[in-house]
């Protein structure tokens, strides 16, 4: 949890709460996880987010979700990436109230040697359209991303929370522990 800047709920939870909280009126982002599959909707998700890099932005009325995965062959020009979802962001989004989420970004993953560059030429979209933005970057986790524009809420439900019994015991409060 690098940075959080934005007033939207963040609710951590186990991946199995999550996918009990996430229901079928959210949009799907599914694999092969590249520009194609972005989701656009009130309530958008994607799952198994490890070392790609899950983005969204929302506009208070609706997200624009991206789950982009560095080893798929389709993204491997990021520049070309990074400009799309500034598009996106342009053409779709209210720019008045735009506040965005990201996660992802695995340093030294042998399998993924390029995750981390992915994650911060993301991170730099945001940063050059000024919008505020809460990012977990790097944890050696699954994680489950959603977001609720009901309840203005970002929902992360992440394996790391399913291998403990109660984080409460280790970690106190779900934020201590994404730290």
């Amino acid at each position: 949890m690098d940075n959080i800047s934005f007033q939207s709920q963040i609710r951590l939870v186990k991946r199995a709460d999550f996918r009990n909280m996430v229901d079928r009126n959210f949009v799907r982002v599914d694999s092969p996880w590249t520009i194609k599959e972005t989701a656009y909707s009130k309530n958008a998700r994607t799952d198994g987010v490890f070392d790609c890099t899950a983005m969204g932005v929302t506009d208070g009325d609706k997200v624009l979700l991206f789950h982009i995965c560095p080893t798929n062959p389709k993204n491997k020009d990021f520049h070309k990436i990074a400009a799309q979802v500034s598009e996106k962001i342009k053409n779709l989004m209210n720019p008045e109230y735009l506040q965005g989420f990201i996660m992802g970004g695995k340093a030294d993953n042998i399998n993924s040697p390029r995750s981390s560059e992915l994650f911060e030429i993301l991170e730099d979209v945001l940063n050059k359209l000024n919008i505020q933005y809460s990012k977990f970057k790097g944890g050696d986790f699954e994680n489950d991303v959603a977001y609720n524009s009901t309840k203005d809420e970002w929902i992360i439900g992440s394996s790391l929370f399913d291998n403990l019994n109660s984080y409460i015991d280790l970690f106190k409060k779900p934020e201590n522990a994404a730290k």
